[in-house]
């Protein structure tokens, strides 16, 4: 094969292959769902003093975590995730509100819970609150928790679902991401948010 036909035959391979690369890359991202199933109003002991309702923060992005100060490893890594993701946001950090809801409030009080989400970022938002509480806010997102007896110094551990939800300005569940979703996708996925109108009313997710 001549040089002139090997270099059009690689064009007629390759223009296409462009051609689609490059549609791909600056086609518009489809909207996050609404994940209807999930998500909504709980008032509960606020690290920031006093009583917060998730609905206080509307018109913010909300990334929201479930667990415990006493948690070894999963709990410590979920914020740690946040942080980093927040990280991503140094202009519209006033818009993303991060909130960390304790599994264990007859340990985690506010003056407990407040020096542990600190240690992670000093704008993370830590709730504690009854038992009852605590139960009415963790049903509607679906979290499961159940505390374990150990043969340990503590003597118990809580094993719990571990996701990060995402919230709309608008109070709705948008994306739930678990332990092994890169950082850069539930950044993309924040920004996606704080890309949208910012509600001027709380709706109902369900």
């Amino acid at each position: 094969m001549s040089r002139g036909a090997a270099w059009l035959l690689a064009c007629l391979v390759l223009v296409p292959v462009l051609v689609w690369q490059l549609s791909r890359e600056h086609r518009p991202m489809q909207p996050l769902p609404v994940l209807h199933t999930l998500g909504g109003d709980f008032t509960l002991d606020s690290t920031e003093g006093g009583r917060l309702s998730l609905s206080d923060l509307q018109g913010q992005v909300v990334l929201l975590n479930f667990g415990f100060t006493g948690c070894p490893d999963v709990c410590p890594t979920a914020l740690a995730r946040i942080r980093d993701v927040l990280g991503y946001f140094e202009e519209d950090r006033e818009r993303l509100r991060s909130v960390f809801v304790t599994l264990d409030p007859e340990v985690d009080t506010v003056d407990r819970i407040g020096p542990y989400v600190r240690f992670f970022d000093p704008d993370f938002i830590g709730l504690t609150g009854s038992m009852a509480e605590i139960a009415a806010a963790t049903e509607p997102f679906k979290v499961f928790y159940q505390r374990e007896k150990l043969a340990s110094a503590s003597g118990y551990t809580i094993n719990h679902s571990s996701h990060i939800y995402l919230i709309d300005s608008a109070g709705r569940v948008r994306a739930t991401f678990a332990e092994g979703v890169p950082i850069g996708t539930i950044a993309s996925s924040t920004r996606q948010l704080l890309a949208e109108p910012v509600a001027l009313a709380w709706r109902s997710s369900k």
